[in-house]
């Protein structure tokens, strides 16, 4: 299936004197002024590159060996951003000890698509690839993690290593449920969800409304986004997470990043920030974040006591019936992993998601990933054989 939030037109390609480089954080900070003019420009969105959320994540959650490459417009006096991304050396690829360099995904962020300048894009990919062999790790390859796998940056950075004799090759593939825009609410509920599951949800709504009833809110005032905060850690640390410790108050500094990255993505006009309260206090809350049109459900809590009424597919349904009126939405990200049963039940398309691996120019670095290309579906044939089997054994049981 075709990734569906790919912008039906390529932008025009235009030639650009490019130059890479590789910036510590407290470098890139500094150039905070060009990085939000580059994320407001991309290609393709990607909220957990910018600068509002990437920053604190540098800061506050676990980044050694993180460095953020850039690609500057030589033509420019070496200011304007044509690209970044956060990237980090890795000395083995799977069992294999293999060096190679890929882009940095902290346990929070659920996209990673580099950060490139509408029509410069082939510029940028070709200078990015380039000092990608020069980096002092020696990697073997270049691997760009979850991307959209049709999407402009995948398919830009397809062309770029083709036209530069490079292979470029995917990996890693899954699916997970995407919302597109331009739905009516009420009819997408309709289509989507089974009559009989549509009258218990109605049944459940109703003993929720004996009880008093719930009030579903969005984060409209500045001054709120501290409360709203404090209430969604507490949420979710009650729950599963907070038992497993996984929850974001568990840490306290992956509790400042969420402060500090919803603050930023308010600031910036793109959080979305939804809750369901009963009796005043939530019982299910949800974050996404949205620009240019293109978002990413982030993070659901729900309260545990009140399960029995589903508040974490009420509060998804409250939302989806909020966003139909997000003016020029095109898409949202569940960001969920491919076999979440709720969000699945709920959102009818899919995105592809892959990983991409752009080799050294030459016959010997396409002739590497070719190779680790035949590895990987040779085990993934292997994996869904046992799967099968497996199945088959259960069914004779």
């Amino acid at each position: 299936m075709a990734d569906r939030a790919r912008p039906a037109a390529v932008s025009p390609r235009v030639e650009v004197d490019a130059r890479a480089a590789f910036l510590s954080p407290a470098e890139a900070v500094g150039l905070e002024t060009e990085w939000r003019d580059l994320a407001a420009a991309s290609l393709e969105r990607n909220p957990f590159y910018s600068p509002w959320m990437l920053i604190p994540a540098l800061r506050l959650l676990p980044s050694e060996s993180v460095e953020i490459a850039c690609v500057f417009d030589g033509e420019s006096g070496g200011r304007r951003l044509l690209a970044l991304a956060p990237v980090v050396p890795v000395k083995a690829y799977g069992r294999l000890p293999l060096r190679h360099l890929q882009t940095w995904m902290h346990p929070h962020c659920f996209f990673a698509a580099p950060l490139i300048r509408r029509g410069a894009e082939q510029a940028a990919l070709r200078a990015l690839f380039a000092a990608i062999e020069s980096h002092a790790s020696r990697p073997a390859f270049l691997r760009l993690r979850h991307l959209g796998a049709d999407g402009p940056v995948a398919s830009a950075a397809r062309d770029a290593a083709m036209k530069t004799g490079r292979a470029a090759h995917a990996s890693g593939a899954y699916q997970r449920a995407l919302l597109e825009g331009g739905y009516g609410a009420e009819d997408y509920i309709a289509c989507v969800i089974r009559k009989k599951k549509r009258k218990e949800l109605n049944r459940l709504k109703n003993r929720l409304d004996d009880e008093g009833g719930a009030e579903f809110r969005a984060l409209r005032q500045r001054s709120e986004l501290d409360a709203w905060c404090t209430d969604f850690l507490g949420l979710e640390h009650a729950g599963w997470k907070g038992r497993e410790k996984t929850s974001l108050a568990a840490s306290p500094a992956e509790a400042r990043f969420f402060r500090e990255a919803l603050a930023g993505a308010f600031d910036a006009g793109a959080l979305e920030f939804y809750r369901l309260d009963k009796a005043g206090a939530p019982i299910a809350m949800i974050v996404n974040f949205i620009e240019g049109g293109e978002g990413y459900s982030f993070k659901i809590a729900y309260d545990e006591a009140h399960a029995r009424f589903s508040p974490g597919v009420m509060v998804e349904l409250e939302m989806l019936r909020a966003l139909e009126g997000y003016e020029a939405l095109k898409f949202v990200d569940s960001c969920a992993r491919k076999d979440h049963s709720m969000i699945n039940s709920l959102w009818a398309e899919r995105r592809n998601i892959a990983a991409l691996n752009v080799s050294a120019p030459g016959i010997a670095g396409r002739g590497l990933l070719s190779g680790l290309k035949t590895l990987e579906e040779a085990a993934a044939y292997l994996r869904a054989l046992r799967e099968a089997r497996r199945k088959e054994a259960g069914d004779d049981l």
